[in-house]
C-alpha cells in the first residue's frame, strides 16, 4: 500500500430528519449566512423555506444567492463571491446537488480574496494559484452523486473558453455536512440515474487505473458499486424506499471522502467527460455513462482481470462470474441501458466533435508530455478512439 495522509475535518450528520441539525451547526460558524442554491428546485420543493425557518430559529441572519448552473460557471461564482463579501457573510450554506456544492467552494474563495475564481483553476499550460483563505462552508446535499459534501475538490467551468477543471484545497472542505436522505425524494428520475453513474465512476476510476491489487480500497469499490446497482434498481421501482436512498447517499460520500484516493491512479473517464460538458454543457453523469464501456474496451489488453471481477461483483455479487471480457461489457452496457443511463446527451447536441473534445481533454488535463493517466497513458489518438466508440 502507498504512503498517504488522511484527514477529514468535516463533521457529518447523516440520517432522516437531520436537516434540522442546521440549527446547531450554523451558530458555531457565525451570525450571517449566504445560502447558495441552483435554479429553483429547492424553492419549489420547500427546502429553502424550511432552511430559512431553521436559520431564523437559530437567530442566523441570511440571504440567498440563486442561479448556480448544472456545470457551475466561473462568472456566476465570482458574482456570488462578491455578494458574500458585501453582506459580510460568516459562512456559506450550500443547499442543492454537486454543482451547488462545488460552486459554493469557489464562492468561499472569492469572498475572501476578491479574485477571479478562474485564476485558481489549473490547465496544462497554466497552474492555478493556491487559495490562502476561504469562508467556512456547510453542505446540505439534495442529490446523491458527486460526494462534494466530504472533500475539498470543486469543478468549475469557464464558459467562454469551454474549459472545465478543478480546484483542490483543504480550505474548502466543508465544516459540516448534513446528509438527510429525505431531501433526495424529489430528484427527477434522470438526475437520480446520472447521480448513480457518477458514484460508480468515482469508485472505479483508480480501481481500473491500477493492475495492482489494493485489498481494502478494491473491496470498497466492489461494495460501493454493488450497493449503487441495488439501490438505483430499487428506487426506479419504488421511489419512496428511504433505505435505498440512504444507501445511495452514503455510497456517494464514502466514494469521495478520500478512502479510495489512497489507491492513487488516473481518472480518464472523468477528465474526458469534463471536456465534453465543458464544450457542450451536458449532464456530467450522462456523459460519464457513455464513456464507461469504450474506456473499459480500451483497457482490455492491460487490465482485463480486474475489469471482469468488478463487473462480476457489481452485476452478480461474484467476482468469478465472467471469463469472457466481451460478454461482461455487453451485460454492463445492457444494465446501463436498462436504468436509462445511455440517453441522448441533449436535444441541442446532435454530434460530438471527437477531435475537439480529445484536444480539449489534453489542453486542460494533460501533462507536459501530452497525455492523461489511465491504466496506460492516453494520448489524443487514444481519447479519440474512445470517443468514436462512445458516440459513433
Amino acid at each position: 500500500m502507498n504512503k498517504f495522509k488522511f484527514h477529514l475535518p468535516t463533521t457529518i450528520y447523516f440520517g432522516v430528519k437531520e436537516f434540522e441539525r442546521i440549527k446547531k451547526c450554523a451558530p458555531q460558524l457565525g451570525k450571517t449566512a449566504l445560502i447558495i442554491i441552483g435554479q429553483g428546485s429547492v424553492k419549489k420543493n420547500g427546502y429553502l423555506s424550511k432552511l430559512e425557518k431553521y436559520l431564523d430559529e437559530a437567530k442566523i441572519k441570511h440571504q440567498t444567492f440563486e442561479g448556480i448552473e448544472p456545470n457551475p460557471r466561473s462568472t456566476t461564482i465570482n458574482k456570488a463571491g462578491k455578494l458574500a463579501a458585501e453582506i459580510n457573510a460568516d459562512m456559506l450554506i450550500a443547499l442543492g446537488g454537486g454543482s451547488v456544492m462545488d460552486a459554493t467552494k469557489g464562492i468561499a474563495i472569492v469572498a475572501k480574496s476578491n479574485d477571479d475564481i478562474w485564476s485558481y483553476c489549473s490547465t496544462r499550460e497554466r497552474p492555478g494559484k493556491n487559495p490562502c483563505s476561504a469562508l467556512p462552508i456547510i453542505c446540505i446535499p439534495t442529490l446523491a452523486a458527486t460526494g462534494s459534501e466530504v472533500n475539498g475538490g470543486t469543478v468549475i467551468t469557464n464558459f467562454e473558453t469551454k474549459q472545465k477543471t478543478a480546484i483542490h484545497s483543504q480550505l474548502v472542505v466543508p465544516k459540516f455536512s448534513i446528509i438527510d436522505p429525505e431531501l433526495t425524494n424529489t430528484v427527477p428520475k434522470d438526475y437520480l440515474v446520472d447521480g448513480a453513474v457518477d458514484i460508480i465512476c468515482h469508485s472505479i476510476e483508480t480501481y481500473l487505473s491500477n493492475t495492482k491489487k489494493f485489498s481494502i480500497q478494491d473491496y470498497l469499490t466492489l461494495g460501493i458499486t454493488r450497493t449503487v446497482k441495488n439501490s438505483i434498481e430499487t428506487l426506479l421501482e419504488d421511489p419512496s424506499n428511504i433505505e435505498a436512498r440512504a444507501d445511495l447517499c452514503w455510497s456517494s460520500s464514502v466514494a469521495m471522502m478520500g478512502l479510495l484516493g489512497t489507491r492513487q491512479g488516473g481518472w480518464p473517464i472523468h477528465l474526458i467527460e469534463h471536456a465534453i460538458s465543458g464544450i457542450y454543457d451536458v449532464s456530467h453523469g450522462l456523459g460519464l455513462a457513455h464513456l464507461i464501456i469504450p474506456t473499459l474496451e480500451f483497457n482490455q489488453p492491460y487490465n482485463s482481470k480486474k475489469t471482469l471481477e468488478l463487473i462480476g461483483f457489481m452485476l452478480h455479487e461474484n467476482t468469478a462470474h465472467y471469463k469472457d471480457h466481451d460478454k461482461a461489457l455487453k451485460d454492463l452496457e445492457q444494465w446501463l441501458n436498462s436504468i436509462g443511463a445511455l440517453r441522448k446527451l441533449s436535444s441541442n447536441t446532435s454530434k460530438i466533435d471527437v477531435k475537439a473534445v480529445a484536444e480539449k481533454t489534453i489542453e486542460v488535463s494533460g501533462n507536459k508530455d501530452g497525455y492523461i493517466y489511465g491504466v496506460v497513458p492516453m494520448y489524443v489518438k487514444d481519447i479519440e478512439a474512445v470517443l468514436k466508440k462512445a458516440f459513433s
